[in-house]
């Protein structure tokens, strides 16, 4: 700990140092040249976890050591003048460079948090004693996986429906919202575009009256049976992106999957 403590006060040290120089730099000068130096202290400054409050002592060490050499009043406020533009300009590269930083942190903690609930998802949807349950158990999993595909996709609205080829109309239906269109309307039309349709691995865009996007892709077997659905809306000022598109995919053939051995083990859908 007295060694990290040591480094840190070296390296502040070391920044302050590069600060009072490029600053006296830039007083020679005040050309973009000199500014250009400000902008680097900035980026270093988070790169080397420099606080704002030592950014700032570092910038005042350097302002009163220029004022101390001033011979004139004119000169300390030419001084005064261009220390201002200087650490506007530092100041400007710290607050892009961190807020930067900021929002890769907050992607990749996402991005974790997005993998977790898959894998979850994925142990759930893999136990293959979901097979030998009953039909409300069905629903339960379509439930699961409506409520944890629109969290994923952060979506308005998510359906998934779940049927055997021959018997759609006794199927397990399930839903989570933000308020969706009817959800049984949203089933048929999603069949429908499937139906008369090429078969593709892109999401199917269906023709709503609602306020966002809505895609849809088809829960499909192995052997290419249809049994199913999952359906997002978007909000009205978000749209889908090829992320989204790609979890709905993942998450449609791990649901699919276990559909397929609900209906092949089990009694559930018979």
């Amino acid at each position: 700990m007295t060694g990290a403590r040591r480094i840190n006060t070296s390296s502040r040290a070391a920044f302050g140092a590069s600060y009072e120089a490029a600053f006296h730099a830039f007083l020679a000068a005040e050309d973009e040249n000199g500014l250009h130096g400000a902008y680097q202290l900035g980026r270093e400054a988070v790169s080397q976890q420099i606080g704002l409050l030592e950014l700032a002592h570092a910038h005042h060490a350097a302002l009163m050591s220029a004022v101390a050499g001033a011979s004139e009043t004119t000169d300390a406020q030419r001084v005064t003048r261009a220390a201002a533009d200087f650490l506007l300009e530092a100041l400007s590269a710290y607050e892009i460079v961190h807020r930067g930083f900021a929002e890769a942190r907050a992607t990749v903690a996402s991005q974790r948090q997005q993998a977790r609930m898959i894998r979850q998802l994925s142990t759930l949807l893999a136990d293959a004693s979901l097979a030998l349950h009953t039909h409300s158990s069905v629903e339960e999993m379509l439930q699961l996986v409506a409520e944890q595909t629109r969290e994923l996709t952060r979506a308005a609205w998510c359906v998934t429906h779940g049927h055997t080829a021959s018997a759609r109309q006794s199927a397990a239906l399930a839903y989570a919202r933000c308020e969706p269109p009817d959800a049984l309307k949203i089933a048929a039309e999603a069949y429908s575009a499937f139906d008369s349709g090429t078969p593709t691995a892109a999401p199917v865009r269906l023709e709503m009256r609602a306020p966002g996007e809505a895609i849809a892709i088809p829960l499909t077997t192995l052997d290419g049976e249809n049994v199913g659905l999952l359906a997002i809306g978007a909000h009205e000022q978000r749209p889908f992106t090829d992320l989204d598109h790609a979890l709905l995919r993942h998450i449609g053939q791990m649901t699919a999957a276990a559909l397929e051995r609900a209906m092949r083990y089990g009694d559930t859908y018979r």
